[in-house]
């Protein structure tokens, strides 16, 4: 898709793009970009103030690479809920997740971050992974900020400082204060999992195993943290709403699919305006 980002760069900025590589590379890129862009009135008005309208369809041009199967109404729901919160679907803020079918919105830990600072009380947040070498220590009793320190050594590597052993989150305040330290190891994600998310259990109900909690464990342990943060601070009814849509998120990964999956191409649609195939 950076071909395809390059021709969107250069659209703004008047300069000639260099060529896809293939033919088939191009008509697949202008068809995403023609229908991306019959849907961009949509999307941006959707999206806030502070957010690039540009940069949003850049990185929606990257997810729908991987959407093909996906079909279109799901897709454009997906869309409309990252501009709505304002998320780049670019696998840190949110991510559109294909499956059976559908596309589905889903908050990471870096966009329920980003919306916990937008609440106006919360001045900074911080989300740190401990490793087994580490030095740390928490004393819940312990008067704030006294009460946990967490000092990795600058100079080992990842592998020489350990495996993880625990997520750790907390926020300073405008006025200063901060916020509670949460801490949550990998056995305590486990729980959160297997206790909430309708879609792994489906997912191992099938033996599929392709829920995003198996797919990639850490993000989803990263946003468990931060999500448990979001719950013991001030926030905003954005924060609430984001919330409830991550809730609803993972029912809809846990049912079969209802819609029909985009089609392959435009003769078997007479031609309709579709995101096809190629997206």
């Amino acid at each position: 898709m950076s071909d395809l980002k390059d021709r969107v760069k250069a659209k703004a900025t008047g300069e000639e793009p260099q060529a896809p590589s293939t033919d088939v590379d191009i008509a697949a890129h202008d068809k995403t970009l023609a229908w991306l862009e019959r849907r961009r009135t949509y999307i941006a008005s959707a999206l806030p103030r502070h957010v690039d309208e540009g940069h949003f369809i850049q990185t929606a041009l990257t997810a729908m690479d991987k959407l093909r199967n996906c079909s279109v109404e799901s897709i454009e729901v997906a869309l409309l809920e990252c501009a709505r919160f304002g998320l780049a679907p670019d696998g840190r803020n949110a991510a559109i997740v294909p499956y059976k079918g559908n596309a589905t919105f889903q908050p990471m830990y870096q966009g329920l971050i980003d919306v916990m600072h937008r609440s106006g009380v919360v001045s900074s947040v911080h989300f740190g992974w401990i490793r087994e070498r580490d030095l740390w220590d928490h004393t819940p009793t312990a008067p704030s900020p006294h009460d946990f320190v967490h000092k990795p050594d600058p100079l080992l590597t990842s592998a020489q400082r350990g495996p993880v052993i625990l997520a750790y989150a907390f926020c300073w305040m405008r006025d200063g204060r901060r916020s509670q330290v949460i801490l949550l190891n990998r056995s305590e994600a486990e729980e959160i999992r297997d206790t909430y998310s309708q879609a792994y259990r489906y997912a191992e109900s099938t033996g599929k195993r392709d829920s995003p909690w198996h797919t990639d464990f850490d993000a989803m342990w990263a946003k468990s943290a931060v999500r448990r943060l979001g719950k013991r601070v001030p926030t905003s009814p954005e924060m609430v709403d984001l919330l409830r849509a991550d809730d609803e998120a993972d029912q809809e990964l846990s049912v079969p699919s209802v819609i029909r999956a985009v089609p392959v191409t435009d003769e078997e649609t007479g031609g309709q305006d579709d995101a096809g195939a190629e997206q």
